[in-house]
């Protein structure tokens, strides 16, 4: 009874478990690059369902042998022979043990058996019954001649062989081939006890289905240790991209304040020199008139200073990292001039002009820092394009009036760029200028994210540059007598 249940249960698992397997490798052969590895797996795997099928046929609750006990022992030990083979190869491919020569060597010899082993020269005629006492049952098979015994004993020397050999480079193995070895080298005991039992000195179950299942199991552990692996070094390099990322934003951001510096030095003169102009003629009318009142001079000195130093802090706060938008009514028409001035266009030779037709009166919702950011990024590229172009030097701003939306327009008159390179204009590492970047023109993209905006880009060789900006929010409106207030 014993015996029968063992004999269905190891039927049904093989069938259930190697079939599984067989289709799982046959699908990777065709989807994954790793083709010839899973082949071999297929074809080791069929061996392992034929192995254990015959398996099955072969135990019996009496001592009579099987119709066809010597085809099933022939076709059982030429199939032993192949899983042999192909598990000394998978070891070679997996550990880099270097025995491809001593593999080749055993795939002609695997050829030569199969082809003795049909000339009756491995199995004899002769059966060879062993009683399982456990199972109360036998397992019976043809036995093996004394050439059949020396084939076993030679592919049994080469298997320990190659663990032998695996275990001596285990200095060298990957984190994730150490418990693979580890885990197939629980075959070994399991392969001593089959032979011994080949050989009939042993009467025990057979355990082949027991090793193909421990090589499943190392597989599938030495896959899920890559998996694991793999994503922490995805995540290690996510980090570094990161860190790279934000040293490149900081040096582009280094990079767009070095343009402007000119802008900046400029204005800050412009600054001091009104205060010692201002503090000049206060002298000098306090020393021909000690009773004059330079209350006036002193409130434009202190005026004065106070733009200085807010202007000193509008800049510093556009050099710190930027998080979400501070939304606030502000003037379009004023970020424009503020990057005109800050821009540097003026003091090219010849000069670029640029002209602001956004009217005074129009406001908008948006944050000034990444506006600024948006439009001083763009200004910055015409400028740098113009720099060696012959023809005429104009940056432009404009508006159009819808009322859904917030139409704003920048063009200008430079040398231009090909479709190519204006269809992927912000994305990364995509750059108008030799050398560069492209991470102005991504600082850019990210404002417009920032507004919810969409942004167009118009542009051809020679013809100039055109960016339409729509921000989501309306157009509002002041009057004339606010506009010329807030200025």
């Amino acid at each position: 009874m014993l015996v029968e249940i063992w004999k269905h249960g190891l039927l049904w698992f093989s069938a259930g478990f190697y079939g599984y397997l067989i289709v799982h490798h046959a699908i990777q052969a065709f989807l994954s690059e790793q083709r010839v590895a899973n082949r071999r797996l297929v074809v080791l795997f069929v061996s392992c369902l034929g192995f254990s099928i015959i398996d099955s046929q072969l135990l019996s609750t009496t001592p009579t042998p099987h119709p066809a006990l010597r085809a099933l022992t022939a076709i059982q030990f030429v199939a032993s022979v192949v899983c042999a083979v192909l598990f000394i190869e998978m070891l070679n491919d997996l550990l880099e043990l270097s025995l491809g020569r001593w593999v080749r060597w055993l795939w002609g010899g695997t050829g030569l058996f199969a082809f003795l082993t049909a000339l009756g020269l491995i199995v004899s005629p002769q059966v060879e019954i062993i009683a399982l006492p456990l199972l109360h049952g036998y397992y019976v098979r043809s036995a093996s001649t004394p050439l059949g015994y020396a084939v076993s004993a030679l592919y049994l020397g080469v298997f320990l062989g190659a663990f032998g050999l695996a275990f001596h480079s285990w200095h060298r193995q990957s984190r994730y081939n150490r418990p693979l070895l580890l885990i197939l080298s629980l075959i070994v005991p399991l392969v001593l006890v089959d032979m011994l039992t080949y050989y009939g000195i042993l009467a025990v179950v057979p355990t082949w289905n027991l090793c193909y299942a421990i090589i499943s199991v190392g597989l599938s552990v030495r896959l899920n240790m890559q998996i694991y692996l793999l994503t922490s070094d995805l995540r290690r390099a996510h980090r570094e991209l990161q860190m790279a990322y934000r040293q490149m934003i900081e040096q582009e951001r280094l990079s767009t304040i070095g343009q402007i510096v000119r802008g900046i030095l400029h204005d800050l003169k412009n600054f001091f020199n009104t205060i010692q102009s201002l503090a000049d003629v206060g002298i000098l009318r306090l020393k021909r008139d000690p009773t004059f009142d330079a209350a006036d001079y002193f409130a434009s000195i202190g005026s004065t200073t106070r733009q200085a130093h807010q202007y000193l802090l509008d800049m510093l706060e556009m050099t710190h990292e930027q998080g979400e938008p501070q939304w606030e009514v502000l003037s379009p028409a004023e970020i424009v001039q503020e990057v005109a001035r800050l821009s540097g266009a003026r003091f090219l030779d010849p000069p670029v002009q640029v002209v602001n037709n956004i009217p005074s009166h129009l406001r908008m919702e948006a944050d000034r820092r990444y506006l600024m950011q948006l439009f001083l990024n763009l200004t910055l590229n015409a400028v740098q394009a113009m720099r060696d172009w012959d023809g005429e030097r104009l940056i432009e701003f404009d508006w159009i009036e819808q009322s859904d939306c917030t139409v704003l327009i920048m063009r200008d008159t430079g040398p231009g760029m090909p479709e190519q390179v204006s269809a992927h204009l912000f994305e990364r590492e995509v750059t108008t200028k030799q050398g560069g970047s492209g991470l102005g023109l991504m600082l850019a993209r990210r404002a417009v994210e920032k507004h919810n905006a969409q942004v167009e880009v118009h542009s051809a060789p020679g013809a100039g540059t055109q960016f339409i900006f729509r921000f989501p929010t309306p157009p509002r409106f002041v009057s004339a007598r606010e506009a010329a207030v807030a200025a």
